[in-house]
């Protein structure tokens, strides 16, 4: 599989530093604007079950806001250099931005106020974003060989995106007109395609590009990864089946898949950890370490759930444990994965790139550390122990660790800026 020899050749592949750099940019102000409505809808949380109102538009604009925005932006540029097919339109992967990313703000803001209509067209916007950037990833992996676990990991993600897609639209449509028998049941499953599907899926597939590249380590065993999606699969599709026509044991028993795919999935990456030949990895591997042991928990928490021993708010316990370690995950990959584009497109003298000290202060990357930490750790107490007044401490704690992010961000892009002028 993929290791530290990555980058070969990367160079004429890499996309225009605007195309990635929008998705991370509004993903990152999504991030602060997550934290800024969680603040003032913290006394709603612990009660929330379903319907519309302000917990379902926080829930989105972290899921559409922050996760999928910064898995849009990492996909298009990382596909293109592990498959070696660079995309030759890139005003395509401008396209799915203008209509992504107005949608995300709409739909997030209807369901903010319970405006149906705006979901819908907020709905379609997005929806519209999305199927652009599935044909993209579809094109660009289409006829690849080798890399058969990436691969497989990026088509399953696909079709749990164009499912996920689907269901969301139908339960906008019948939460208004109520023609289906089981909400909650669609709704479940869209939430498990989301999270668990499309995004935790491309999650994985893309570690074993990203950690052996950052860790400098050779890469997994395939057969590790091909066992691990393989899981994974087997178990989503018992989960959506148990839970749409309700059979609990078929529902216990693809957690149990996925709980063994996520298993070899932590093993293979922690071989890749212990193999790397950078020993310093830094604050964003601690995140990443701690994302890890916050996927498993979620797994457990899901079958705890799955047997009936939830306790009263264990639905907002596993969704923030499972929102939590995509959260925790990708922002220790941002943290890697946004100055060492800005050093490739700003290369000095000879083709050499610039350090990522010289952009940026880095210190702000520690204030987002501790915050994001500190903030998710507090919040997840409040809602185990129904304290409004933690889970508001929580959220600023996590809103300061955010602007941390977004000003170093904005420093990433000055320098892009100063150094593509002077260079023209």
């Amino acid at each position: 599989m993929i290791g530290a020899n990555f980058l070969s050749g990367a160079g004429g592949r890499l996309l225009p530093p605007s195309i990635p750099f929008r998705y991370f940019t509004v993903g990152v102000i999504f991030y602060v604007v997550f934290w800024a409505a969680l603040f003032v809808s913290a006394d709603d949380l612990t009660s929330y079950t379903k319907g519309g109102g302000p917990i379902l538009s926080v829930i989105h604009m972290a899921t559409l806001g922050v996760l999928s925005m910064t898995v849009i932006g990492a996909s298009l540029q990382l596909l293109s250099v592990a498959t070696r097919k660079a995309f030759k339109g890139f005003w395509l992967c401008r396209l799915v931005s203008w209509f992504y990313i107005p949608g995300i703000f709409l739909i997030t803001y209807a369901m903010y106020i319970s405006w149906h209509s705006g979901m819908l067209m907020g709905a379609g916007l997005t929806g519209g974003g999305l199927l652009i950037f599935c044909g993209l990833i579809i094109h660009n992996i289409w006829g690849v060989t080798g890399m058969a676990a990436i691969m497989a990991h990026c088509w399953a993600a696909m079709l749990s995106l164009m499912g996920l897609l689907g269901l969301g639209i139908l339960l906008i449509v019948n939460a208004e007109h109520g023609f289906m028998p089981d909400h909650f049941a669609l709704a479940t499953s869209h939430f498990i395609l989301a999270v668990f599907g499309f995004m935790t899926l491309l999650a994985m597939g893309f570690s074993y590009i990203l950690i052996p590249m950052f860790a400098l380590s050779p890469g997994p065993p395939e057969g590790l990864g091909r066992w691990s999606i393989g899981c994974n699969i087997t178990g989503l599709i018992g989960i959506l089946i148990g839970v749409n026509i309700y059979l609990d044991w078929l529902v216990i028993a693809g957690i149990g898949f996925i709980f063994s795919g996520v298993g070899l999935y932590i093993y293979a990456m922690t071989r890749v950890y212990k193999a790397r030949m950078r020993k310093r990895l830094g604050l964003p591997f601690i995140l990443i370490r701690i994302s890890w042991v916050m996927l498993l928990i979620s797994v457990i928490w899901g079958a705890v759930g799955a047997a009936g021993y939830w306790p009263d708010r264990g639905h907002t316990l596993f969704a923030a444990a499972a929102i939590g370690w995509l959260l925790t995950f990708l922002m220790g990959v941002l943290q890697r994965i946004i100055p060492f584009l800005a050093s490739m497109h700003s290369s000095g003298h000879g083709g050499v790139p610039l350090l990522t000290s010289a952009m940026a202060d880095e210190r702000l990357l520690t204030v987002n550390v501790l915050g994001h930490l500190a903030g998710l750790s507090a919040v997840i107490l409040g809602i185990m122990f129904d304290w409004d007044m933690v889970i508001r401490a929580g959220a600023v704690m996590g809103f300061a660790g955010a602007m941390g992010l977004l000003i170093y961000l904005m420093y990433i892009i000055r320098h892009l800026a100063s150094f593509r002028g002077e260079k023209a």
